[in-house]
């Protein structure tokens, strides 16, 4: 089993989503960010766009997202965002 990290996403109306992840793709500024377990502290602008969390490597999900800002710290993620929409993935 892969480790995990934790993962929200807030937006102005509350946390839209909270959940453990083994990977997140985030879009910043200067292209899209890799999130792993144990990752270093890090603070980056968001462009918006889609990010992508892969709570396991069989179960992922899709949020279309606004501009705002990501960061890691101690093994847990934060994306602070204007809105953020789950989207539907293909079967």
């Amino acid at each position: 089993m892969r480790p995990k990290f934790r993962i929200q996403i807030i937006t102005p109306q509350g946390i839209a989503y909270k959940g453990d992840a083994v990977h997140s793709l985030i879009p910043s500024e200067d292209g899209y960010v890799g999130i792993l377990a144990n990752h270093a502290a890090y603070v980056t602008t968001v462009s918006g766009g889609t990010a992508r969390v892969d709570e396991t490597d069989d179960i992922h999900k899709e949020f279309k997202i606004g501009p705002g800002f990501f960061t890691v710290s101690e093994n847990g993620a934060i994306l602070l965002t204007r809105s953020c929409e789950e989207r539907a993935l293909p079967a």
